[in-house]
């Protein structure tokens, strides 16, 4: 429970940091994404806001996300308790005497004024579960591997990870009804059913991607594929209401650029990772819809485009559904 969570929120820091101390991203002159990882504490920023700060040192773990620390994870070496906090939300686990429990409970916290501004929900951190809307294997009839859906996933553990980071809105004069977009990064896991190969481009002379089989047994083994994401959504705040909240509809395109993809096998005490580009398709575009009541948003993002190239592997179109934490401090 605990490596899970902690996975979610710090899996951004992980993917780039690497061994390098400091990776940047920039356009043109300007650093737009910054990674800077010491030995106690690793800090991603976009622009000049500290999107993710991860501490470790002796005593525990510390995981923050947004500039003003809007969800904190605290992991402590020496107790029993993970604490967790999202806005005035504070989540523990505790595990104690070989159980697990889950103890909620939540701030009292001032209202900020809206001072007329449409509440967009973009901006902010999102979970979801994998899946396929769509599958053909037809590439592979004339191969050894006809009949063999090598893709197969375990649903509960290929996961989605949004980190949405910024959001712009542009409504009505009523603030009732608003077009939204921004920028976001997806985290995608898709886990194998079958934990004994990954994937690897083929030796025939299409190259196209076909299973690579362990003679040991794994313990697990996925592809993790990157986007850089914008949305353009239309949003519509309803008249119904649940606690001053407004219910809100939302729907529209969200577009994805593959900026990093690798493969991971464990076994035993052994992990293996190789980062390519496997034959995914470089860009995505997926219709998104959504409902949204306060500080909690349930999603499905249905892809259009297949996860690789055409004629270059089994045609998958993902779907994910989900659940979100929006307006969560970016």
């Amino acid at each position: 429970m605990k490596s899970l969570i902690l996975l979610c929120l710090s899996f951004v820091i992980m993917w780039n940091a690497g061994a390098q101390d400091t990776t940047r991203v920039k356009s043109t002159e300007k650093e737009i994404v910054t990674v800077k990882d010491d030995s106690t504490r690793t800090v991603v920023k976009v622009g000049e806001k500290d999107v993710v700060t991860v501490t470790e040192d002796s005593t525990g773990t510390v995981v923050k996300v947004g500039d003003g620390g809007i969800i904190v994870v605290e992991d402590q070496y020496d107790g029993d308790t993970l604490k967790i906090r999202i806005g005035n939300r504070t989540i523990k686990v505790v595990d104690s005497e070989g159980k697990t429990s889950v103890k909620t409970s939540r701030e009292p916290v001032e209202k900020k004024k809206n001072h007329g501004k449409f509440n967009g929900h973009w901006g902010g951190v999102e979970l979801g579960v994998n899946t396929f809307h769509t599958s053909d294997y037809s590439l592979y009839e004339t191969t050894p591997h006809q009949g063999d859906d090598f893709f197969d996933l375990n649903h509960a553990k290929s996961l989605t990870f949004n980190l949405n980071i910024a959001e712009a809105a542009f409504s009505n004069d009523r603030k009732t009804v608003g077009l939204v977009s921004g920028l976001g990064f997806s985290f995608m896991d898709f886990r194998f059913d079958q934990p004994d190969h990954t994937i690897v481009k083929g030796s025939t002379p299409t190259h196209f991607l076909e299973p690579l089989y362990f003679e040991k047994v794994a313990d697990k083994s996925k592809l993790n594929v990157v986007y850089l994401t914008a949305p353009l959504i239309l949003e519509i705040a309803t008249p119904l209401k649940l606690n001053a909240h407004r219910l809100t509809l939302a729907g529209g395109v969200i577009g994805g650029l593959n900026i990093g993809a690798h493969t991971k096998v464990k076994y035993g005490g052994s992990k293996e990772k190789e980062r390519g580009s496997f034959n995914l398709n470089p860009l995505k575009y997926e219709l998104t819809g959504r409902i949204g009541l306060g500080e909690f948003c349930f999603f499905a993002n249905y892809g259009m485009t297949p996860l690789f190239r055409d004629g270059k592997g089994p045609e998958l179109v993902p779907l994910t559904i989900g659940i979100s934490f929006p307006n969560v401090g970016f």
